[in-house]
Protein backbone atom coordinates (compact mmCIF):
# COMPACT_ATOMS: atom_id res chain seq x y z
CA UNK A 1 0.00 0.00 0.00
CA UNK A 2 2.98 2.33 0.56
CA UNK A 3 2.72 3.25 -3.44
CA UNK A 4 -0.06 5.72 -2.62
CA UNK A 5 1.32 7.97 -1.08
CA UNK A 6 5.17 7.67 -0.20
CA UNK A 7 6.87 7.41 -3.89
CA UNK A 8 7.46 10.78 -4.47
CA UNK A 9 7.49 11.95 -0.98
CA UNK A 10 9.55 14.44 -0.05
CA UNK A 11 8.77 14.26 4.09
CA UNK A 12 12.53 13.50 4.55
CA UNK A 13 12.71 17.44 2.97
CA UNK A 14 10.69 19.12 6.00
CA UNK A 15 7.57 20.61 6.34
CA UNK A 16 5.60 19.73 2.82
CA UNK A 17 2.07 19.85 1.32
CA UNK A 18 3.52 17.29 -1.05
CA UNK A 19 0.05 16.13 -1.08
CA UNK A 20 -3.25 14.10 -3.64
CA UNK A 21 -5.18 18.46 -13.25
CA UNK A 22 -1.97 17.58 -14.13
CA UNK A 23 1.36 18.89 -13.12
CA UNK A 24 1.30 22.64 -13.09
CA UNK A 25 3.87 23.84 -15.90
CA UNK A 26 3.31 27.34 -17.28
CA UNK A 27 1.16 27.43 -20.16
CA UNK A 28 0.42 29.99 -22.84
CA UNK A 29 -2.49 31.80 -21.54
CA UNK A 30 -0.83 32.64 -18.26
CA UNK A 31 -0.45 36.61 -17.28
CA UNK A 32 2.63 38.23 -15.63
CA UNK A 33 2.95 37.04 -12.17
CA UNK A 34 0.87 39.48 -9.38
CA UNK A 35 2.23 41.37 -6.32
CA UNK A 36 1.72 38.27 -3.64
CA UNK A 37 1.26 41.09 -0.97
CA UNK A 38 -1.93 42.53 -2.84
CA UNK A 39 -3.40 39.44 -3.65
CA UNK A 40 -6.43 37.83 -1.89
CA UNK A 41 -5.18 34.24 -3.23
CA UNK A 42 -1.73 34.83 -1.77
CA UNK A 43 -3.62 35.96 1.79
CA UNK A 44 -5.37 32.85 2.05
CA UNK A 45 -2.35 30.40 1.47
CA UNK A 46 -0.30 32.65 3.51
CA UNK A 47 -2.81 32.34 6.13
CA UNK A 48 -3.33 28.40 6.03
CA UNK A 49 0.25 28.48 6.19
CA UNK A 50 1.05 30.55 9.04
CA UNK A 51 -1.98 28.77 10.91
CA UNK A 52 -0.39 25.97 10.12
CA UNK A 53 2.82 26.33 11.51
CA UNK A 54 1.35 27.54 14.65
CA UNK A 55 -0.18 23.91 15.23
CA UNK A 56 3.50 22.82 14.64
CA UNK A 57 5.22 25.14 16.81
CA UNK A 58 3.10 23.87 19.98
CA UNK A 59 4.00 20.03 19.36
CA UNK A 60 5.62 20.26 22.74
CA UNK A 61 2.63 20.65 24.28
CA UNK A 62 -0.16 18.90 22.34
CA UNK A 63 -0.26 15.07 20.77
CA UNK A 64 0.31 13.76 17.73
CA UNK A 65 -3.91 13.47 18.13
CA UNK A 66 -4.72 17.36 18.30
CA UNK A 67 -2.48 18.05 16.19
CA UNK A 68 -3.90 15.77 13.41
CA UNK A 69 -7.39 17.05 14.24
CA UNK A 70 -6.52 21.33 13.98
CA UNK A 71 -4.81 20.35 10.54
CA UNK A 72 -8.01 18.06 9.55
CA UNK A 73 -9.95 21.56 9.94
CA UNK A 74 -7.48 23.23 8.05
CA UNK A 75 -7.84 20.71 5.50
CA UNK A 76 -11.30 20.60 5.03
CA UNK A 77 -11.54 24.65 5.04
CA UNK A 78 -8.45 25.28 2.91
CA UNK A 79 -8.44 22.25 0.18
CA UNK A 80 -11.81 22.00 -2.54
CA UNK A 81 -11.23 17.53 -1.01
CA UNK A 82 -14.59 16.33 -2.60
CA UNK A 83 -13.45 17.95 -6.24
CA UNK A 84 -10.14 16.33 -5.30
CA UNK A 85 -11.70 13.35 -4.74
CA UNK A 86 -13.30 12.98 -7.44
CA UNK A 87 -10.76 13.63 -10.20
CA UNK A 88 -8.35 11.89 -8.60
CA UNK A 89 -10.71 8.68 -9.06
CA UNK A 90 -11.05 9.62 -12.86
CA UNK A 91 -13.35 7.73 -14.73
CA UNK A 92 -13.34 5.14 -11.75
CA UNK A 93 -15.96 7.76 -9.80
CA UNK A 94 -18.77 7.48 -13.26
CA UNK A 95 -18.75 3.48 -12.87
CA UNK A 96 -18.63 3.43 -8.96
CA UNK A 97 -22.35 2.58 -7.25
CA UNK A 98 -23.90 5.23 -4.76
CA UNK A 99 -22.86 3.22 -2.32
CA UNK A 100 -19.55 3.15 -3.18
CA UNK A 101 -19.18 6.50 -3.80
CA UNK A 102 -20.45 7.57 -0.29
CA UNK A 103 -17.71 4.94 1.81
CA UNK A 104 -14.97 6.36 -0.46
CA UNK A 105 -16.26 10.24 0.24
CA UNK A 106 -16.12 9.44 3.97
CA UNK A 107 -12.34 7.34 3.48
CA UNK A 108 -10.84 9.54 1.62
CA UNK A 109 -11.26 12.51 3.84
CA UNK A 110 -9.70 10.18 6.63
CA UNK A 111 -6.82 8.99 4.10
CA UNK A 112 -5.77 12.38 3.19
CA UNK A 113 -5.81 13.98 6.47
CA UNK A 114 -3.72 11.37 8.10
CA UNK A 115 -1.22 11.22 4.85
CA UNK A 116 -0.72 15.03 5.02
CA UNK A 117 -0.60 15.41 8.55
CA UNK A 118 1.64 12.88 8.89
CA UNK A 119 3.89 15.20 6.02
CA UNK A 120 3.27 17.86 8.20
CA UNK A 121 4.15 16.52 11.80
CA UNK A 122 8.20 16.73 10.46
CA UNK A 123 8.59 20.10 10.77
CA UNK A 124 11.61 21.64 12.02
CA UNK A 125 11.45 25.12 11.77
CA UNK A 126 11.17 25.65 8.50
CA UNK A 127 9.93 29.13 7.00
CA UNK A 128 6.89 29.44 5.07
CA UNK A 129 7.13 32.19 2.26
CA UNK A 130 4.79 33.56 -0.46
CA UNK A 131 6.47 34.45 -3.46
CA UNK A 132 3.94 35.64 -6.29
CA UNK A 133 0.73 34.64 -7.54
CA UNK A 134 0.41 33.58 -11.75
CA UNK A 135 -2.95 33.99 -12.91
CA UNK A 136 -4.50 31.49 -15.20
CA UNK A 137 -6.79 31.70 -17.77
CA UNK A 138 -8.90 29.49 -16.45
CA UNK A 139 -9.94 31.49 -13.70
CA UNK A 140 -7.48 29.60 -11.18
CA UNK A 141 -4.65 31.41 -9.66
CA UNK A 142 -0.92 29.43 -8.88
CA UNK A 143 0.06 30.66 -5.88
CA UNK A 144 4.02 30.06 -5.73
CA UNK A 145 5.78 29.71 -1.90
CA UNK A 146 8.78 28.65 -0.74
CA UNK A 147 10.04 26.08 2.72
CA UNK A 148 13.42 27.39 3.42
CA UNK A 149 15.10 25.33 6.03
CA UNK A 150 16.89 26.71 9.42
CA UNK A 151 20.47 24.13 8.37
CA UNK A 152 20.49 26.22 5.02
CA UNK A 153 20.24 24.50 1.85
CA UNK A 154 17.76 24.58 -1.52
CA UNK A 155 14.87 25.64 -1.09
CA UNK A 156 11.46 23.77 -1.87
CA UNK A 157 9.26 25.50 -3.88
CA UNK A 158 5.35 24.66 -3.80
CA UNK A 159 3.04 25.96 -5.98
CA UNK A 160 -0.66 25.97 -4.85
CA UNK A 161 -3.06 26.57 -7.28
CA UNK A 162 -6.01 27.88 -5.92
CA UNK A 163 -9.93 28.17 -7.43
CA UNK A 164 -12.45 31.38 -6.35
CA UNK A 165 -15.47 29.35 -4.54
CA UNK A 166 -17.91 29.87 -2.10
CA UNK A 167 -16.82 33.43 -1.58
CA UNK A 168 -13.28 32.93 -0.93
CA UNK A 169 -10.97 30.42 -2.27
CA UNK A 170 -10.25 26.50 -2.26
CA UNK A 171 -6.83 24.77 -2.87
CA UNK A 172 -7.64 22.35 -5.55
CA UNK A 173 -4.01 21.35 -6.19
CA UNK A 174 -0.53 21.04 -5.12
CA UNK A 175 2.75 21.01 -7.09
CA UNK A 176 5.66 20.43 -5.17
CA UNK A 177 9.11 20.49 -6.64
CA UNK A 178 7.16 19.14 -10.23
CA UNK A 179 5.06 16.67 -8.39
CA UNK A 180 1.39 17.19 -8.44
CA UNK A 181 -1.12 15.77 -5.36
CA UNK A 182 -3.73 15.27 -8.09
CA UNK A 183 -1.57 13.67 -10.85
CA UNK A 184 -0.27 11.19 -8.20
CA UNK A 185 -2.92 10.23 -6.37
CA UNK A 186 -4.94 9.46 -10.04
CA UNK A 187 -2.34 7.30 -11.09
CA UNK A 188 -1.72 5.29 -7.94
CA UNK A 189 -5.78 4.99 -7.53
CA UNK A 190 -6.41 4.03 -10.93
CA UNK A 191 -3.69 0.83 -11.14
CA UNK A 192 -5.35 0.02 -7.48
CA UNK A 193 -8.79 -0.06 -9.12
CA UNK A 194 -7.25 -1.79 -11.95
CA UNK A 195 -6.12 -4.68 -10.25
CA UNK A 196 -8.71 -4.92 -7.25
CA UNK A 197 -11.30 -3.27 -8.18
CA UNK A 198 -13.14 -0.12 -6.10
CA UNK A 199 -13.90 -2.37 -3.06
CA UNK A 200 -10.23 -2.90 -3.04
CA UNK A 201 -9.24 0.53 -3.11
CA UNK A 202 -11.43 1.02 -0.11
CA UNK A 203 -9.76 -1.42 1.80
CA UNK A 204 -6.20 0.11 0.88
CA UNK A 205 -7.31 3.36 1.79
CA UNK A 206 -9.36 1.91 5.60
CA UNK A 207 -5.95 0.26 5.86
CA UNK A 208 -3.66 3.64 5.33
CA UNK A 209 -5.43 5.13 7.63
CA UNK A 210 -5.78 2.34 10.50
CA UNK A 211 -2.08 0.92 10.19
CA UNK A 212 0.34 3.01 13.25
CA UNK A 213 2.93 4.53 11.17
CA UNK A 214 1.98 4.05 7.25
CA UNK A 215 1.26 6.79 6.42
CA UNK A 216 4.96 8.20 7.00
CA UNK A 217 6.59 5.29 5.68
CA UNK A 218 8.75 6.08 2.45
Amino acid sequence: MSTLVSRHGVSRRGFTLAAAAAVLWPVPGFRPAAAAEDDPAAAFIRGLGDRTIRVLRDKAHTSFAEREAAFRELMVEGFDIPMVGRFVLGRHWRTASEEQRREYARVFVDFIVRVYASRFDSYGGERFAVEKVIPDESGDKIVRARIESPAGGDPITIDFRVRPKEGGHKVIDVNVEGISMLHTHRVEFASVVNRKGFDGLLSELRNRIETPGAATAD
